[in-house]
């Protein structure tokens, strides 16, 4: 490869996350036409470059995102090539945090879009992949898991994953998780409304007050 082309995959690469971020605004035909773009950007980035990972693991939830737009067969096909490119990408570069997080959100939206059981390898993969994430960031994965729980209605450890990722401030916004059906199994629950409270009572920093330098020197000349 020339260092044109080498040189020119790396704006492909940010042109590519560009059409990407356009084409989650838009719907229907529009939508599909500028994934395709961003997809054939993804596709000229260079295997040598430093950022080859971080293309594969962009094209994969770029995939991700245009599946959310599809359902039945059509949601099914573009999943299971969103987590081709994510296992590339671990591949390229071994514990790839976006790889680890994004393939485990995959994997649980095929076994979702194809109607599996809660048991299904699809599911303990993604749990696998979210455990990954989790060793290589700490709280980055623990709000997915605790998803997993709340659907194999695991409490109490649905409850130590979600307590987990507020700890780390790696949690939704309170209506996201409220409206968030994985969690439809534990919302019954009495610590589960004590949880949400527990969002919402936080406490607000105190604000230190800094005396500006020329008030004191003012206060200082009146005492003379």
């Amino acid at each position: 490869m020339s260092v044109l082309n080498y040189l020119l995959s790396g704006s492909k690469l940010k042109k590519a996350k560009t059409l990407s971020t356009a084409a989650r605004l838009e719907d229907g035909e529009k939508a599909d036409q500028l994934f395709q773009e961003a997809f054939e950007n993804f596709s000229s980035v260079s295997s040598s470059r430093a950022a080859y990972s971080d293309a594969l693991h962009n094209w994969g939830l770029a995939l991700v995102n245009q599946a959310q737009k599809k359902s039945g067969d059509a949601a099914i096909k573009i999943l299971e090539e969103a987590i081709t490119k994510f296992n590339l990408c671990d591949a390229v570069k071994t514990d790839h945090l976006g790889a680890s997080l994004d393939g485990g959100v995959a994997l649980m939206g095929l076994a979702k879009a194809k109607g599996l059981n809660v048991d299904d390898d699809l599911y303990v993969k993604a749990k696998e992949s979210f455990l990954n994430a989790e060793n290589i960031q700490q709280g980055s994965a623990s709000y997915n898991l605790a998803c997993l729980y709340a659907l194999h209605n695991d409490g109490d450890s649905c409850l130590e994953a979600l307590e987990k990722a507020r700890d780390c401030g790696l949690i939704p916004d309170e209506q996201d998780i409220l409206n968030d059906a994985d969690l439809d199994n534990i919302k019954p629950l009495v610590w589960f409304s004590e949880f949400i409270t527990s969002l919402a009572v936080e406490e607000e920093p105190v604000k230190e007050v800094k005396v500006a330098d020329d008030v004191e020197k003012v206060e200082e000349s009146d005492t003379e």
